[in-house]
């Protein structure tokens, strides 16, 4: 029997796998695959890159030898809490100028200062969240199989109970404290719940719930609320296009004042995720080696693969639906995800695994993350769901589903006409 030669890749003659849909690409020399990303061009540049390669791939390999811990106290710890603090001083300080004017002089000039700054302390405030209210809020009755599995995961992670769940249509998942009373929510979006097997989503549920433990100051309510007052703040300041209703030379004096102060408020940002990021993305092995107690290692593994091997088809599914009318959304997506061929699926594995590495990244690579878990002792689960309670569950979100599902079809269709 002969091959076809057009089955042959055209470097190496490895007999080509059939891809269906998906793009011809050679395993064996990685024909197809496209070109590795581009060395950043400058010295500076390059040698950050270098540098940032580095240090993700040390700590990928302290991590591998050793189970990762929860991140100490160091110089960067300390100085990332006195930076935080110093943001969180400024409120008061404005607040502090406000009084000295009004107590030194009350008139038009201070009253509007006065103003003015109690404004601006108001905006600069930390935000401590509020709890979620609407249709996709979840409580204890309205999904107890679901709060029933949660609380079986957080008490073997040690994390506080959830008092809400929000069923989002988002790629992504997570879990923080929002309030004065610091009240615990769960986010879970279904696109990234669907695709994930059931012992997957225990340990999805055992990593987030990781991040209230794991001791990544990002998460935290001193550090965590800095960087959003920070992000704020740049959003707030950076300058937009040209204003035509306003004269040319005061529209560029403005921007270019909005450029100076965005651009500050930007270094101390950056200076707050370079001293966090690296025990952050400690604190994300630590959070995976948690989940992987909770579910097993291998399951942890698995969840990091099908969210890596999926994500790319959730996207080509939404764009799908939004054109052909009466596509169930749930069913297009579970039935591209099945016949997914396996050359495809390791084809976005190895092209994951191309990317830089960066030590600025929130998240190791999750190639890494995986290789890591992969590393494992195999160990049983110390929680384990059954197929009926996960009926239950999918029972508990149906009319979330549907409602996520009309409400990514409408965003989408909506994109078109942008």
């Amino acid at each position: 029997m002969t091959t076809d030669t057009s089955d042959l890749c055209p470097t190496c003659s490895h007999v080509l796998p059939a891809a269906g849909d998906h793009p011809v690409w050679c395993a064996e020399c990685e024909w197809g695959l496209g070109e590795p990303e581009a060395p950043r061009g400058g010295p500076v540049r390059a040698w950050f890159d270098r540098r940032s390669a580095a240090l993700v791939e040390a700590l990928y390999r302290e991590v591998s030898r050793a189970e990762p811990a929860r991140p100490g106290w160091n110089a960067a710890r300390a100085a990332s809490y006195l930076l935080a603090l110093a943001v969180h001083a400024c409120p008061l300080a404005l607040l502090a100028v406000a009084g000295l004017l009004l107590r030194t002089d009350v008139n038009a000039v201070t009253v509007i200062a006065a103003v003015v700054l109690v404004a601006l302390a108001y905006f600069l405030a930390p935000r401590l969240g509020r709890m979620p209210r609407g249709d996709a809020v979840k409580r204890r009755e309205d999904a107890p199989a679901l709060f029933a599995l949660l609380d079986r995961v957080g008490a073997e992670v040690g994390a506080a109970p959830v008092h809400t769940v929000v069923v989002t249509g988002e790629f992504n998942a997570s879990y923080g404290a929002v309030g004065l009373r610091r009240r615990h929510v769960l986010t879970i979006g279904l696109p990234i719940w669907d695709p994930l097997t059931g012992q997957q989503r225990v340990a999805l549920l055992g990593h987030e719930f990781a991040h209230g433990v794991n001791g990544d100051s990002r998460h935290g309510l001193v550090v965590g609320t800095a960087l959003s007052t920070l992000a704020r703040l740049y959003h707030a300041t950076r300058p937009g296009g040209r204003d035509r209703r306003m004269n040319y030379l005061i529209d560029l004096m403005v921007r270019a004042l909005q450029g100076v102060v965005s651009g500050l408020v930007a270094m101390v940002f950056r200076a707050q995720l370079a001293l966090t990021l690296r025990a952050g993305q400690r604190a994300e092995y630590l959070a995976d080696r948690l989940a992987g107690q909770v579910a097993s290692p291998g399951a942890a593994a698995d969840m990091l693969d099908t969210m890596l091997v999926t994500a790319q088809t959730h996207r080509l599914v939404l764009r799908r639906t939004a054109v052909r009318a009466g596509t169930e959304l749930w069913a297009e997506q579970r039935g591209a995800v099945a016949n997914l061929p396996e050359s495809e699926r390791e084809r976005r594995r190895r092209l994951a695994a191309r990317e830089r590495l960066r030590v600025d990244e929130s998240h190791p690579p999750t190639h890494l993350r995986i290789a890591v878990l992969r590393g494992r002792p195999e160990s049983e689960p110390r929680v384990r769901i059954e197929a009926d309670e996960t009926e239950r569950i999918t029972a508990e979100l149906a009319t979330d589903y549907d409602r996520v599902a009309r409400e990514l079809r409408e965003s989408a269709r909506a994109a078109l006409y942008r």
